[in-house]
């Protein structure tokens, strides 16, 4: 007799591998999901989300941190990056940056480099959308604005 199989199918994301790996960490060093919270500040949804969607950088990152795996397997894992970032050294970071962090970007390796890009480029993409958004609120903040001043006119002529 074969095993029972769900009647739901089981989607796995991007980053199941991750998922996987935090899972076999947390309970080798005897975590509890709730320990695993509060050590690394990611809330139990964004958690399970990872199964089925590829995590925030800063997330993978956390974990990792918590649960000693190797930043850039993480990373991997969680396919936030690929191994084709940054092949080649860079020698200026382009993050646009002041002095004294360009000496500090110097110091990573050109890998860790390329991952600060991407997510600063992920941040940037972020900030131009929620600036459109506002653009688009400000636009019918207008329009309302002025309907009321056309009612406001209406009701003083007919007055």
């Amino acid at each position: 007799m074969s095993p029972r199989k769900s009647a739901r199918p089981e989607h796995k994301g991007p980053a199941y591998a991750f998922w996987e790996r935090v899972e076999r960490e947390r309970k080798r060093l005897g975590l509890t999901q709730s320990q695993l919270q509060g050590e690394s500040g990611i809330d139990r949804t964004t958690l399970y989300r990872m199964k089925t969607a590829k995590p925030q950088a800063d997330t993978v990152l956390a974990l990792a941190e918590v649960l000693n795996i190797d930043q850039d397997e993480a990373l991997e894992l969680a396919g936030v990056i690929t191994r084709e970032v940054a092949p080649e050294p860079v020698v200026e970071s382009g993050l646009g940056v002041d002095e004294e962090t360009e000496a500090l970007l110097a110091k990573l390796s050109p890998r860790r480099r390329a991952i600060l890009e991407q997510m600063r480029n992920a941040e940037r993409e972020r900030f131009r959308r929620l600036q459109e958004q506002v653009a688009a609120e400000g636009a019918e903040a207008e329009r309302r604005f002025a309907e009321l001043v056309r009612i406001e006119i209406e009701e003083s002529d007919n007055s």
